[in-house]
């Protein structure tokens, strides 16, 4: 089994959870926050046997574009940290995908 861990913008999720929950994929939500842009961020864990893997990463693709956005970060100047405006690629999907030895259910 796969452990998929995937890190979506909080705009993207709705469409990639509505694909998940068409085809009976089961999964758990986290609420995150991106640490450089402060973006609303959800990280999905799903667990997949191997043969469903490719699947599941074309739903991600099709739900979840990358685009620009100006955005407030914070940036060291040299001297202090300052909040500066900057065009950021946001959007898309981050996926880990790492091995499940076992599985406990309780």
């Amino acid at each position: 089994m796969k452990l998929m861990m995937v890190i979506v913008q909080d705009q993207d999720y709705a469409k990639l959870a509505t694909r998940l929950i068409q085809n009976q994929i089961r999964a758990t939500k986290f609420e995150t926050s991106g640490l450089y842009s402060n973006k609303k961020n959800v990280t999905l864990f799903i667990c997949v046997e191997e043969e469903q893997q490719e699947r599941i990463l074309t739903y991600i693709q099709e739900s979840c574009t990358e685009r620009k956005e100006i955005c407030e970060v914070w940036e060291y100047n040299g001297n202090m940290m300052v909040q500066a405006e900057k065009t950021l690629k946001i959007g898309g999907a981050t996926v880990f995908i790492s091995e499940v030895n076992q599985i406990m259910k309780f």
